[in-house]
């Protein structure tokens, strides 16, 4: 009588099998002629791997850290790179804009969660409010700036790029900037930290607006202005009046949003 388990496919079973096997594609047995299969795109895998070898690949696969995150942290430092490289075809060493986008929104929000109990202390006020509402209201802010910059980048262009190519601009500049505050959050929060509340700093040292804020404003929006002449090229002066104009119209943008779900809920 036949059982189920004869209708099962054959699973190697020895060391000699599976290197043999490894010469083809597990997934659809076309020839082998580097780590991925030609035909369906799948990673040649090892199954004699050690387990910690599987682990690493599995937490890979999983936060997508294979040297690309890397390369792209060091690509955004300069303003303007991550784009022109991107658009110039080298696509393969970086994260793609959007999730770039989705991780430095989780950035952003993440440290807006764990650092808003030393805000609530310095200040002396409860904190309130849902973390999904505040993670609803960055990510639907940022999308609108992102959008924002696209349209006003192709207008000022008059059409002569791609629209596509102006929300690949929009998303980078849009996750530099959203990392960007983060980091100014953990600066200020280190800070409060130091002085415990507001109250205890002393009258002769700077407000953490003047010391903090306000520098980390000046420095993002010539990080702007950087990247639109990275990206666009021209005299100094075009693009700084093309950065300011775009800082501009994403700032409105996130007020909008911020204004709207406020008001809605």
């Amino acid at each position: 009588m036949a059982t189920h388990s004869s209708a099962l496919p054959h699973i190697a079973n020895s060391a000699p099998e599976l290197v043999a096997a490894r010469t083809t594609c597990l997934n659809c047995g076309a020839p082998l002629g580097g780590s991925y299969c030609s035909a369906c795109g799948q990673q040649a895998i090892d199954l004699t791997a050690p387990t910690w070898h599987v682990v690493r690949q599995a937490l890979e696969d999983a936060t997508d850290v294979d040297g690309r995150m890397l390369y792209t942290a060091r690509a955004l430092v300069s303003p303007g790179r991550l784009t022109t490289e991107f658009l110039r075809g080298r696509r393969m060493p970086c994260l793609g804009p959007l999730k770039l986008f989705l991780y430095a929104g989780t950035v952003l929000t993440s440290t807006w969660i764990f650092t808003r109990g030393v805000d609530a202390h310095y200040y002396g006020f409860r904190a309130s409010g849902s973390a999904g509402t505040y993670i609803d209201t960055v990510i639907r802010g940022f999308l609108a700036a992102s959008i924002a910059i696209s349209l006003c980048g192709w207008v000022l262009g008059l059409g002569r790029r791609r629209l596509l190519d102006e929300a690949v601009f929009a998303l980078h500049l849009t996750a530099a900037l959203a990392l960007w505050v983060a980091g100014v959050i953990l600066l200020g929060t280190a800070w409060k930290l130091v002085w415990g509340t507001a109250a205890a700093v002393p009258r002769q040292v700077p407000s953490l607006i003047r010391l903090v804020y306000l520098p980390a404003i000046v420095i993002a929006i010539g990080y702007v202005i950087g990247a639109v002449r990275t990206v666009y090229g021209g005299r100094w002066w075009i693009a700084a009046l093309r950065g300011l104009l775009i800082t501009a119209v994403g700032a409105a943008a996130v007020l909008v949003v911020i204004t709207y779900l406020t008001w809605k809920h």
